[in-house]
């Protein structure tokens, strides 16, 4: 395989010289890669992402919000610490509820390409803030040009 930067996401090319169908394509219609064929660094495969998911579990009632909502209550009402052993239940059901969240491939696609996007709007934001400062830069240096004449 054959990898190369696009927009700072790495990609994979198959070494194959065989045509693909469209479905198939590494890219949607705008030409931009498609995040299930982006192979994103370790860092953000295991760390960030992971964290979104975490987050997005314990937020969202459809996941792991209800588990989170009666662990915290049961925390609340015993204390933190001896709310430790006491709350075992609540707890039990929150970590059970949340290794199943890890493993949802609809939530993981849907933290991947809200990471994506992200990635994408902050490389976009420093190529609009280079040339920006490319601009100034091109001002300053005429303007001293026209003031050594």
């Amino acid at each position: 395989q054959h990898y190369y930067i696009t927009n700072n996401l790495r990609m994979a090319e198959s070494s194959s010289s065989q045509e693909k169908p469209a479905e198939q394509s590494k890219f949607d219609q705008d030409n931009i890669p498609k995040p299930s064929k982006m192979l994103l660094l370790r860092a953000e495969r295991d760390i960030l992402i992971n964290d979104m998911i975490r987050e997005k579990a314990k937020e969202e009632v459809k996941y792991c919000f209800n588990h989170f909502a009666e662990m915290s209550k049961c925390q609340q009402e015993h204390g933190i610490v001896s709310g430790l052993w006491k709350c075992t239940e609540e707890n039990k059901g929150f970590k059970m509820c949340m290794q199943w969240a890890f493993y949802d491939e609809e939530l993981r696609d849907s933290c991947k390409n809200e990471y994506v996007q992200r990635k994408r709007e902050a490389v976009q934001k420093n190529k609009e803030q280079e040339l920006e400062n490319q601009i100034r830069l091109k001002v300053i240096d005429d303007w001293m040009t026209n003031q050594n004449k």
